[in-house]
């Protein structure tokens, strides 16, 4: 027989023996150069699908991941940009309240007259306004000793240290997980191979996400540690500044059934003045910006109480009475003044 009909029988023969058993049938891998059976190319196909899945799930977290930390560096960053502020709102606007409603006194004073017994009962409410005001933030004294709300308040912030990430123990060298040069595999058993490690490669991945949670929950708990130390920092001068004020006002108002006529007049000013230069000087080391506002009413600025017709143009939204000062943090008006403005009819 010729040697090309022995090789057409051969042909013949293998065709029959794979029609009889699918399972054994042979799918020529042309890229690669190798052959494998139709049962290790459902295995491989299993294994494939597994590491679409991985992927295709790491993938997933990953995006999510990187969405929640920058919604997280967003929020964080507006929440750090008006963190001074938040520390120290309450005592602001305390002290913007007090400072006010003195400035006012002080101006009825001086447009009324008030007898002895009224003068020495607005005195006394000054001095138990500025008592209230600091029980109700939370203050409290001992000796030299403040607390606020139970926590003792310091000076500085003691910055603790940024725990180290933990090492990942599924952690390797990445260029040894990988065959970058997937054409080199000629073999079912190095195919195998390059995919047990790209799957050790991928669970290690999974294992770093795993790890950058609990880093990230950490630095959460770290931040928050961080910043009430800090909140109770910025307060400390504050509420020393506001005992020393405290102390002051019952100083010089200890002896006031010992005064009379003018001169309890003169205390009771005396004592507004004091008041009102003190909170001054507590709100301006706090980073309160005061303005005593006048020129054009400003929406941003301003408030208006009264509109006061004018025929003259030029003075049209023109402030005519300034009743409070303006104050702003970092930029902001957190306070408007109160004003008459002129308006063109």
């Amino acid at each position: 027989m010729p040697d090309a009909e022995k090789d057409l029988n051969n042909t013949s023969d293998k065709t029959e023996a794979c029609c009889c058993d699918d399972s054994k049938k042979e799918i020529p891998i042309h890229d690669t150069g190798f052959i494998i059976s139709q049962e290790e190319w459902a295995a491989l196909k299993a294994m494939l699908d597994k590491r679409y899945t991985d992927i295709a799930g790491l993938l997933r977290y990953s995006k999510t991941k990187d969405e929640s930390i920058q919604k997280l560096g967003a929020e964080i960053q507006k929440y750090r940009e008006g963190f001074s502020f938040f520390a120290l709102k309450p005592f602001i606007n305390a002290l913007i309240s007090l400072r006010e409603d003195c400035r006012k006194s002080h101006r009825d004073a001086e447009q009324f007259t008030f007898d002895e017994e009224k003068v020495k009962k607005y005195i006394n409410f000054i001095v138990s306004g500025i008592e209230e005001m600091i029980s109700n933030l939370g203050l409290e004294r001992e000796g030299d000793s403040i607390t606020m709300n139970g926590k003792p308040l310091s000076g500085t912030a003691q910055p603790k240290k940024m725990p180290d990430a933990p090492a990942s123990e599924e952690k390797k060298e990445d260029d040894a997980l990988l065959i970058t040069n997937a054409e080199s595999i000629k073999s079912v058993s190095e195919l195998i191979e390059y995919l047990n490690k790209s799957e050790a490669a991928i669970r290690a991945a999974i294992q770093e996400r795993t790890v950058i949670d609990k880093v990230i929950a950490e630095y959460a708990s770290l931040a928050a540690r961080t910043d009430a130390e800090h909140y109770l920092a910025l307060a400390a001068p504050v509420a020393r500044e506001l005992y020393i004020l405290n102390d002051k006002i019952i100083k010089g108002s200890k002896n006031i059934s010992e005064h009379s006529g003018e001169e309890i007049i003169k205390l009771y000013n005396k004592i507004l003045d004091d008041v009102i230069k003190q909170t001054e000087k507590i709100l301006t080391n706090a980073g309160t910006v005061i303005e005593t506002t006048e020129g054009v009413f400003d929406t941003q600025k301003h408030k208006l109480l009264k509109a006061i017709p004018t025929d003259d143009e030029k003075l049209d939204r023109i402030i005519v009475n300034t009743y409070t000062d303006c104050y702003s943090f970092e930029g902001k008006v957190i306070y408007q003044s109160k004003v008459d403005v002129y308006k063109f009819q």
